[in-house]
């Protein structure tokens, strides 16, 4: 009798599970047939493994598709017009993370920080992804200070912000416009990165040996303001003109700064010189024709 009843409850799950599992089945092709033909036919190519859990289409043309890849993340994907254009995906573990990035984050002045959050962004017109590692961590006197650290897949260490940038999702399409400017101004440069920083479109780039950082306020050239500026850091042997010194010694005569970058710009270029040792990391710009 007690195995009768084994054999009936086992019988009876077999059957709950497999219903369960045709159950889901049916829900996810249902999910899928609303998918355009072009975007299945790329995001399986692209995410052969994934499992889609939910699809929108916008009334602008654009189509998300939200899903769990191979590594059990979950990310999101959108196409403008059946063409691919951005997947941001959020990172479980940094051990994930490519051993580039790895060594990059642990040899960092944040290597022994507690990272919270960790999230890749892949996107069109840009040919390596970019992380962003997100933790508080101490500013000088001042504890639990935001930090988002921006790190390229090979492992160069682009950036770090200490607030909290606009959501990746918002901006989907990046101007065209921009990327044709950069090309132009810029010979030779390589797009490691974009984020809206304040909402002002930043895009990080490695030109000469040096990352730069060029941002926009418009999206087509013709707009005022389209080109804002390019920021970078000159190396300590830089040799900043005499007369932005005499300038300095001038109105700040006891300043001493240990770092300088160099700011170009629609209303003219300039030098920001900063002592980054000081509490509040001091700093002066001062225009290169003064």
């Amino acid at each position: 009798m007690k195995f009768r009843n084994c054999l009936f409850y086992s019988l009876l799950a077999v059957l709950f599970v497999s219903f369960t599992a045709c159950e889901k089945e049916n829900e996810m092709e249902k999910l899928t047939a609303e998918i355009p033909v072009a975007i299945k036919r790329d995001f399986n190519a692209k995410y052969p493994l994934a499992t889609v859990t939910s699809f929108h289409a916008y009334s602008d043309s654009i189509n998300e598709i939200e899903f769990v890849n191979d590594l059990q993340n979950k990310a999101t994907v959108w196409y403008d017009k059946n063409v691919w254009k951005f997947t941001y995906t959020k990172v479980d573990d940094l051990k994930q993370l490519p051993v580039k990035v790895q060594d990059s984050f642990r040899n960092s002045p944040y290597a022994n920080a507690s990272v919270q959050d960790i999230y890749k962004a892949e996107r069109r017109g840009i040919k390596q992804p970019l992380y962003t590692l997100h933790f508080k961590y101490a500013i000088k006197k001042t504890p639990n200070v935001e930090h988002y650290v921006f790190i390229s897949e090979d492992g160069l260490f682009i950036k770090t912000l200490n607030w909290r940038p606009n959501d990746p999702s918002w901006f989907v399409r990046l101007p065209q416009d921009h990327f044709n400017y950069i090309a132009r101004k810029y010979s030779g440069a390589e797009i490691r990165g974009y984020v809206n920083n304040g909402g002002y479109n930043e895009y990080f780039i490695l030109h000469e040996g040096k990352v730069k950082f060029v941002t926009f306020r418009g999206e087509v050239e013709s707009d005022r303001g389209f080109w804002y500026e390019t920021r970078y850091e000159l190396g300590r042997d830089a040799v900043v003109p005499e007369n932005v010194i005499a300038y300095l010694h001038k109105t700040h005569p006891e300043f001493t700064y240990t770092h300088v970058y160099y700011i170009e710009s629609p209303d003219g270029n300039s030098y920001h010189l900063q002592d980054k040792n000081h509490d509040q990391e001091l700093g002066y710009i001062i225009g290169e024709g003064i």
